[in-house]
């Protein structure tokens, strides 16, 4: 009996470390692995239900030379901010200078940025990328497409995407929105050459990115226009095309680019393609205006998710933002406090590191950065604590800015159902959340569950050796 009881104890002691370093090794592998969507949730490979927070990169992938973000601190400087995910636009008249020629150097540059990014555990979403079609439409206000995809009947003009293009999204919802229709619907009709040659484009960078595991998946295309019948045929020829090379890889369906401003819904049904995600954007009416129609995001937001449930997707807000002015700190902590409270996932628009005072985000006279030219973070964005990963599924989640004339710092406290099989649960706490402290106070209940401060990733990580409800506090 004695003998049993030390080879008991032996046991009981080995499963105990097993299972601390599956927790240790989730941590890690649930930053850099693949994702996919089960119950309308990103999920990782131990099943625990991941938040991605981060940005749109950048700006000026859309002009010649195409080729932004070559900052090799660039991915230091996100992970401190928080960012677990990059949406990483894509530039298809950069890569395919005439039907079947590729600059390869293109895809190469763009592979390079994806391994800096997974060598910080920051995922990336593929982003097919385009505004108002190519840089020869709209006045030379548009983006993305080659030259040579643009129907034959559309009017061209030489590429501008000077500050005086910096009404061209009410003027192609507006005023030029037959044209948008009339290139997209043309566009997206089967045995059109460009929509082949796209699709083709499509699988080029699956067979690039299959083995890559920080890619989770690829936004089809950015902000189109067209007959929702057609954009829906397209994204399951695209999701097929895809899913031939790189099978796991999560794909993104965006709605209509008028739909971004909240007022309507999307005509688009259920494309029937699964481990999907739906990518909407958000901005309001006005906010390239520097002000603020008073329009609540949350309605919105519900509505999106309503329809991503109903198809079995997960949402990622693709794009939002807002020019630095007095209200965008308000405006924005509206978007990211609906996100946080349901644990849904966001891309804010966005990180130029190569923003200037002259040309701005150095595209349309656009002005949405989140940093400045010293690097800077301006006042339409500030580091959040937010869950970022849960051993269980998503729980309560409740954040208190403190009052600071009493002394009360800031608070927070998460609630979920832990499931021990799934690793840790991880909360990011920026260093701005501790108001100088070395690090932060933190409670747990029950007395069985351990939560710990990891300085180095600015990271609070929760586990528990039986599945159960666990709460925790950080001030």
């Amino acid at each position: 009996m004695k003998i049993k009881s030390k080879e008991a104890g032996w046991r009981k002691g080995l499963c105990l470390t097993l299972c601390a370093l599956a927790g240790f090794l989730s941590v890690k592998q649930s930053e850099a692995a693949p994702l996919k969507v089960q119950g309308h949730r990103f999920v990782d490979q131990q099943g625990a239900d991941v938040v991605l927070h981060g940005f749109n990169l950048s700006q000026l992938h859309k002009v010649p030379n195409f080729r932004p973000n070559q900052d090799p601190q660039l991915f230091d400087k996100l992970a401190r901010l928080g960012v677990n995910v990059v949406r990483l636009q894509f530039n298809w008249e950069a890569f395919e200078l005439q039907p079947g020629v590729y600059d390869e150097s293109y895809l190469d540059y763009y592979a390079e940025i994806v391994s800096r990014a997974a060598a910080r555990h920051i995922h990336v979403l593929v982003d097919v990328h385009q505004d108002a079609f190519s840089r020869w439409t709209l006045g030379g206000c548009g983006e993305g497409f080659p030259r040579w995809a643009i129907p034959a009947d559309i009017p061209q003009s030489t590429p501008d995407n000077s500050a005086k293009c910096a009404n061209w999204g009410p003027q192609a919802i507006l005023f030029s929105r037959n044209d948008m229709e009339r290139a997209f619907n043309e566009f997206m009709t089967p045995g059109n050459p460009a929509r082949e040659r796209y699709l083709v484009m499509l699988e080029r960078l699956a067979q690039r990115f299959a083995q890559a595991p920080n890619v989770i998946g690829y936004d089809l295309l950015n902000e189109p226009f067209g007959s929702a019948d057609k954009l829906t045929r397209l994204y399951q020829d695209g999701a097929a095309r895809v899913r031939a090379h790189h099978p796991d890889a999560i794909v993104f369906v965006e709605p209509e680019m008028w739909t971004g401003i909240g007022l309507q819904a999307t005509k688009l049904g259920n494309p029937g393609i699964s481990n999907l995600a739906f990518a909407p954007h958000y901005y309001d009416v006005l906010i390239y205006f520097k002000a603020w129609s008073g329009l609540r995001y949350e309605p919105v937001a519900e509505r999106n998710r309503e329809l991503a449930h109903s198809w079995g997707a997960a949402v990622l807000l693709g794009e939002f933002g807002s020019p630095q002015w007095m209200l965008a700190p308000n405006y924005i902590d509206m978007i990211y406090n609906d996100l946080e409270k349901f644990g849904e996932s966001g891309t804010q628009w966005g990180y130029t590191q190569e923003w200037n005072p002259v040309t701005l985000d150095g595209w349309n006279g656009e002005n949405l950065s989140v940093v400045n030219d010293k690097g800077e973070l301006r006042n339409n964005f500030s580091a959040r604590p937010y869950v970022r990963r849960t051993a269980g599924t998503y729980g309560q989640w409740q954040k208190s800015a403190g009052v600071s004339w009493l002394g009360i710092g800031p608070s927070l406290s998460y609630s979920w159902q832990h499931q021990p099989e799934r690793g840790r649960t991880e909360l990011f706490v920026p260093a701005s959340f501790l108001q100088g402290k070395a690090q932060p106070q933190i409670s747990v209940s029950p007395a069985s569950a351990r939560c710990w401060w990891q300085s180095v990733d600015q990271v609070v990580l929760c586990t528990a050796e039986q599945a159960g409800a666990v709460t925790v506090t950080v001030r």
